[in-house]
């Protein structure tokens, strides 16, 4: 793999574990890594074999909201955490909201193939400059104490 693809997939990487990072620690209680590990999720299937074809193709079913839906669902189900399942869905989903404003788009209606975009570089410099901006304003705004999502919206009074 040449250089540059190298260092691309290095910055998306970084930059969707960076999105989902400051979600969750910006906006829930919960483990902030969880936001990390979402928000890399639905790139796990760069790990599927070349051989196979679509849905298990980069972008293909990992990158489906039908996906990210299962994922909450599960771990809502294992769990039984609201905190937990929402720092996973805003992980997960910014994930998905992110690719599909790039060119390549994702399946929004997955079975069908419907990869429909804007066509925005996302993972180009000025996108990756915001996304980053806009992620560190999350964890600046965090930190004066304000409550977080699920303090404000689960509250009983």
């Amino acid at each position: 793999m040449e250089v540059e693809r190298i260092l691309f997939l290095a910055g998306a990487f970084i930059t969707h574990a960076f999105v989902g990072y400051s979600l969750a620690k910006g906006f829930t209680d919960a483990d902030p890594r969880l936001g990390i590990g979402f928000g890399l999720l639905p790139d796990g299937d760069f790990y599927f074999p070349a051989a196979w074809e679509w849905p298990f193709v980069h972008r293909g079913l990992t990158h489906t909201p039908l996906f990210a839906l299962t994922i909450v669902v599960a771990t809502y189900a294992v769990c039984r955490d609201r905190t937990i399942t929402l720092a996973v869905g805003m992980a997960i989903g910014s994930h998905l909201v992110i690719d599909s404003l790039s060119p390549a788009g994702i399946d929004w209606l997955f079975p069908l193939e419907t990869t429909w975009s804007p066509g925005i570089a996302v993972h180009g410099l000025v996108a990756t400059v915001v996304l980053w901006t806009v992620s560190i304003g999350i964890l600046v705004f965090d930190a004066d104490g304000l409550p977080s999502v699920p303090y404000w919206t689960l509250r009983t009074e």
